[in-house]
Order: C-alpha cells, then structure tokens, then sequence
C-alpha cells in the first residue's frame, strides 16, 4: 500500500515538474521584465543626457568620440529589440513567455553593462541640491540666505560666466571710474553684500561655507524636465533645485548692423571685464572726446564719470528728455541744466547712424541721423539690456519678456525659480505682474526665493513677496532716490535751481486721489524713507495746492 502510494507521489512529481518550473518561469520573466523596463528608464535618461552634451559641445569635445556614437547606435539597437519582446510578451501566450525568459534575462545583463558604460561616459557629471545659474548680484544675496537658512557643505553651487565671485554691479559706472587712483572702487572692495550695508562675501567665505563657485564657465544647453545644465566645455551638471539669475545683457548696436559699431574704443558696461577696457582706454585717451549714446541710468552715470576724468563729453540720444521712463521734463530739465554747467554738451532727438574709424581701426567719429558728426576718442553705449531668457525658451511660461514666476518666485515648472531681472512677478501693491531691473530688487527676490525654496522643504508659511518699487543713483554731487509707481498726475515740489550748492526738490504721483510714488533729490536718510513709507501707504490727497505747499514735510507726517 505504501509502496503504491509512493508511487503516486513520484509520478505527480513526475507529471507536475515541468509545470512548476514554467509556472517559476513566468514569475521570473514578469519580475524580469519590470527590472528591465526600469533599467530601459534610467538607460534612456542617460541616453538624453549624453546627446544634450554632444549637442552642445559645438567646437567638440570629450563626447566627441566613436566611442560613443557606435554607444548611441547600440542603444538604439537594444530598445527595438525589447519593443519585439514586450510585444511578444503581450501576445500572452503561456509558452512564448517561458521561451522568451532567457532572452529577457540576458537583456537584463546587457542594459547593466550599457549603464555602466554610458555612465562612464558621463564622468564629468556634477550634482548639487541646488544650483544658481549666473554669478551676478543676485546669486551672492541667495548663496548669503541660503547660509542663514542652513546650509550642508556641497549643497549649493553658483555657475558663473563672469571670473570673479557676485559683486555689487552698480559700482562699475560710479566709483569703478573714479580718476583717483586711491579712490576708485577696486575688488575686493565691493564684493557683495557691501551694497546693502552687510559683509563682503570674499571667494574665501564660500570655501568656508562649502559653496562651490564654478567660475568662468558658460552654460549653453538647459533641459528643464532632466534637471540638467551643460557648459560650453561639455561639462554636466545635475540639480534638484535651480534658482535662474541670469540678468540682463546689453543691447549693442551691432545687433543692428549700426554702420562701424565694430570698431575699437566702442564700450558697453555691464560686467568688470567690461569696466575694466574702459579704465584702460581712459589711461590712453586722457583729455580726449567722449560721446555717450544714451540718455538713462548709464548715460547719465558714465558721463558724469567721463567728465570727472577731464574728457570733453558729449551725450546723445532720442528722447525729448533725459530717463523718460522716470524723470517728468521738470525733473529732466533740472538735471541737463546740471550737466550743461558741468561742461557737458546734450544733443537730443537724434540717433548715431554709424561711426568712423581711423587707420587702426579705432572710433574717430560718431554720424548722427540729423547728419552731423562728433568726434569721439571714446563712446560708450548705454541704450538698454534685455533679460537672459534664451536658454530657458519653450521650457518655462513667460510673461511681459521674462520668466513668469508666481509671489514666491517659482516658475511653471517644479523646482525651478527666476530672480532678478529676469523674473516678471505680482507686485501685490498693484496687483500686477512686472519686470523690475533693478539691483535693490534682485538683492530681495533672490532672498525670498531661497526663504520660499526652504520653507516649502519643511512645510512653514511665508508671505509671498511684497516689494515697493526703488530706484536710486549718484552722479556728481547729486543724489536721487524714487519710490512706488510713477504713474497719474504729478506734483513738484522745489529748490530746483541747477546753481544751488545743494539742491533738493521732489515730486509726488497722484492716482485716483492717492499718493503712488515719490521722488527726492538731495534727501538725507530720514527725508528718503519718509518718502518710501508715505509711497508704500498711498495716503488720500484732499488739496493739491496745500500738498505743494508742505511739499517733504507731507511725506514727514507718517
């Protein structure tokens, strides 16, 4: 009986074998398959990756191999064939899956070994948990508030174009021209955040803190969705966060095909690299003739600095009136009457149309429009700059020419936040969205997008950002200060006259019978934020006349 029984036992062994070892089959294809289809994942990311740099490595470079070309084809090659086999696999039937476990176990092999490989190739790769993409003001104020909030050694890394580390950029059309040697402003003097009153962040204090500054390297190729930046050099960098503060770049006239922009001693400033060749023409020019083409914040300021330097200066540009955006031809008249008895010459309402060189090739003359031609040893060009958006196209929402971010600073796309001027953002004193180019602005949104960063990392509240217009500049012995919106009518209020030893006059903007913004030339510190409070609560006017009468001491009151 036992004998028989045995028996029985052993053939149901017989019998059902090779049913539990296709039934095992089937478990180790499906668990097979999804390994494989995740390896398929991450080889693909990597695959992305490696064609983002080749795409990017213009002049060639370290993917520019057969290596891994004949890598890209074979990729290709292993995708199609799991295609077949997924679509094989989906035909299910019982034994073609049991066939196809062995194929999908050795495809499993061959990914492995292709990550690797590919992985390899991807040697230069770096990965931070943050990253600023620009090295100007902005990204010195986030590196300062990111310390503040806690930050890890390796953290955070600042790629920049520029050779140096974030410094205040309004300096280089002040005291960066000053004639005296012992007085001109020279790094490392006006590192940030000097600007604000705070410590100089010296390359030192990054080192300390373990913040990689990644100098003198251009990023050229962005890929948002893959949390990747690539050099001009090739080099990759990961992020989990990026905070875009890129800046503006000058508008040049050869991006018009101004006849002769090409030509030697023609300046732009924005960076120290640029400063830097006009101090030197300055040295080489002495005593000669200027011409400055522009009318706002630049052409005011590296006139007055021109002219500081004993060079005959001339300035030119279209508008009716000096910073039009702002000024109101009161305010503007007060200021050329100014410069005219500073010796400097305005001509206004034409353009430059083209330029003369000499035989080595620098500027000699400047045509304008009207057809007369002003000789110029030197000319420097101040006609505006646009935001650095280019890299970002079609991967970020816009809005009004820059990154449309929210009151936090994000963008449209997780983990991703625009600053400085190139974010366009609700202004809740207004209720609207703008772009504001300012350094006072870049210094606070690149503060509240690292606070909104590490607030939404450990669930605190945070107001969203509530920023009262502020602009300011220094020229001579002058010095302005505006506040709020100059929108509505406007209300003078005076010692104007250009021959005062100090003068100090202002103006109020009056919309929907509430004071919206205010102007003070020559305040001192209280005067200036009375001005700023008085902008920012926009109190009611009941009487024009009794408000021209108080004039400053309205703004006092508050």
């Amino acid at each position: 009986m036992a004998s028989s029984f045995n028996f029985v036992i052993g053939s149901a062994k017989f019998i059902f074998a090779p049913i539990e070892r296709c039934l095992n089959c089937k478990r180790n294809f499906d668990e097979n398959m999804k390994v494989l289809q995740k390896l398929l994942k991450e080889l693909n990311t990597v695959k992305e990756v490696i064609e983002l740099r080749l795409s990017a490595e213009i002049h060639g470079g370290t993917m520019q191999t057969e290596e891994v070309k004949n890598w890209l084809d074979d990729v290709q090659r292993i995708k199609t064939e799991i295609e077949i086999i997924e679509r094989k696999a989906k035909e299910k039937k019982f034994l073609s899956r049991v066939f196809l476990g062995k194929m999908v176990e050795e495809k499993v092999v061959e990914l492995k070994a292709f990550l690797r490989k590919g992985k390899a190739f991807l040697g230069m790769v770096k990965s931070f948990k943050y990253i600023i993409v620009g090295g100007g003001v902005a990204a010195g104020y986030a590196a300062r508030e990111f310390d503040r909030q806690g930050l890890k050694p390796g953290q955070l890394a600042i790629i920049s174009k520029e050779a140096v580390a974030p410094y205040e950029r309004p300096t280089l059309s002040k005291g960066y021209l000053n004639p005296n040697p012992k007085a001109a402003a020279r790094l490392p003097e006006f590192h940030v955040c000097v600007g604000s009153g705070g410590d100089r962040l010296l390359p030192d204090w990054y080192k300390e803190k373990g913040i990689q500054l990644i100098l003198g390297t251009e990023i050229v190729k962005v890929n948002l969705a893959l949390k990747t930046l690539v050099s001009a050099a090739g080099e990759i960098f990961k992020f989990q966060t990026l905070i875009i503060a890129t800046g503006s770049t000058v508008i040049r006239l050869t991006d018009f095909q101004v006849e002769g922009a090409d030509a030697k001693n023609i300046f732009y400033l924005r960076e120290l690299e640029d400063a830097d060749k006009l101090v030197e023409s300055i040295k080489m020019k002495k005593y000669g003739k200027a011409v400055i083409i522009g009318g706002g914040y630049i052409g005011l300021e590296v006139a007055a600095a021109m002219s500081i330097n004993d060079f005959d200066v001339t300035m030119v540009y279209p508008d009716p009136w000096c910073m039009p955006r702002l000024f109101t031809p009161t305010m503007a008249a007060f200021y050329e009457s100014y410069y005219e008895n500073k010796g400097i010459k305005i001509i206004k309402g034409t353009v430059s149309v083209g330029f003369n060189a000499n035989a080595n090739g620098e500027v000699k003359g400047v045509k304008l429009k009207d057809g007369r031609v002003l000789e110029a040893d030197i000319v420097v060009v101040g006609v505006g700059a646009r935001p650095l958006t280019a890299l970002f196209k079609g991967q970020l929402e816009e809005d009004k020419g820059g990154i449309k971010t929210d009151g936090f600073f994000k963008t449209s796309m997780p983990g991703v936040y625009a600053v400085g001027d190139v974010a366009t953002f609700p202004i809740k004193l207004y209720n609207e969205m703008r772009r504001v180019e300012h350094v006072d602005h870049a210094r606070k949104s690149a503060e509240h997008a690292v606070k909104a960063i590490k607030a939404n990392e450990t669930g605190k509240e945070l107001e969203e950002y509530d920023y009262l217009p502020y602009f300011y500049s220094r020229t001579f012995e002058l010095s302005w200060q505006f506040y709020g919106d100059n929108v509505g009518e406007t209300l003078f209020f005076r010692d104007d006259n250009p021959l005062s030893p100090k003068p100090k006059f202002g103006s109020y903007w009056i919309k929907d019978g509430k004071i919206v913004g205010a102007f003070l030339e020559g305040g001192t510190p209280e005067e200036n934020k009375a001005i700023a409070k008085v902008s920012r609560l926009n109190p009611p006017v009941e009487n024009l006349d009794q408000l021209k009468k108080e004039g400053l001491s309205f703004a006092s009151k508050f």
